[in-house]
């Protein structure tokens, strides 16, 4: 139970930060014909555990015993299953003695050499805006899985295996101010309940979920008062096996609130720079299939 919610929790704070990868607006060939010869050789790689660099000792180090384990097949599974209908694959692998690696590839071309700045430029604005939610995967996987992890690398490529943008986050990373921009909406609204009952809302709402789909989840944004309320809901019935609200509530602090914690200023943020709105709090629910409620916090309690 405690591995299958940490497991998808990383899913949960993948989902989030990527998803807006998928499919970058650029110019450039984005549909050619899949080639199985030209992804052969790196998805041979990615899925194998191994670095660029070099093979991991498969029976002494504690990053290769996290790879070899069941956590991290579920975590890949459930990154791909999301992926499924953007274009991209999602593979894990890592570095002896502290790095572990987010490798994503297109499975179409993206790159040529009219659009890869514009790409680069989209790769390093969209992961320095999100950067919070890798340092936190630092964070999870030193204090729940125990692992000696000081560096997490992102590395996004093309359909042939080219790198098209690499990035390593550390603790104390400090994010590039280049001047860019994600782009985004700048539409302002009179109140929160403006926002949730507007376009902007069900289509933010509508993209999330068709992510979540695929791992049994479903999220749904509504206000109360001027407090945005995040509400994530199992679509099916969880196995508890046992454990009672106590470990429950415990597990989801160890992970969650601690993720919670870096996403909420971003958010706060977000809702005053691109709708006007400055929020008074914002709470997350999780609840079970049946609608019992398995946890839930405000930002101003963490």
């Amino acid at each position: 139970m405690k591995k299958k919610i940490l497991a998808m929790a990383l899913s949960f704070t993948l989902a989030f930060s990527m998803a807006a990868c998928g499919s970058p607006q650029v110019s450039g060939p984005v549909d050619r014909d899949i080639p199985n010869s030209s992804s052969d050789s790196a998805s041979d790689e990615s899925s194998s555990g191994t670095s660029a660099e070099e093979s991991p000792d498969k029976s002494s180090t504690a990053l290769t015993d996290w790879y070899n384990s069941d956590d991290r097949t579920v975590l890949e599974d459930g990154i791909n299953a999301m992926f499924a209908n953007l274009n991209m694959t999602f593979s894990v692998s890592v570095e002896e003695p502290d790095t572990i690696i987010y490798t994503y590839q297109y499975t179409q071309t993206m790159s040529d050499e009219s659009n890869r700045q514009e790409l680069h430029d989209y790769f390093d604005t969209t992961l320095n805006e999100t950067y919070e939610e890798f340092i936190n995967d630092i964070r999870t996987y030193k204090n729940n899985y125990g692992l000696p992890v000081t560096t997490l690398r992102v590395t996004y490529l093309d359909l042939d295996g080219t790198s098209l943008y690499s990035i390593d986050f550390t603790e104390d990373y400090v994010p590039s101010d280049n001047g860019t921009s994600s782009g985004g909406t700048s539409q302002t609204f009179a109140s929160l309940e403006d926002w949730i009952n507007s376009d902007e809302q069900k289509a933010l709402v509508n993209a999330i979920n068709q992510q979540f789909e695929s791992v049994g989840a479903t999220i749904d944004f509504y206000a109360e008062g001027n407090v945005l309320v995040m509400d994530f809901t199992a679509t099916e019935q969880m196995d508890l096996g046992g454990t009672g609200q106590d470990d429950i509530t415990r597990i989801f602090e160890s992970q969650i609130a601690s993720a919670f914690s870096d996403m909420g200023p971003k958010l706060f943020d977000s809702f005053e720079s691109d709708y006007g709105l400055v929020l008074d709090d914002i709470k997350i629910v999780f609840q079970s299939y049946d609608g019992t409620e398995l946890f839930s916090k405000y930002f101003s309690e963490i």
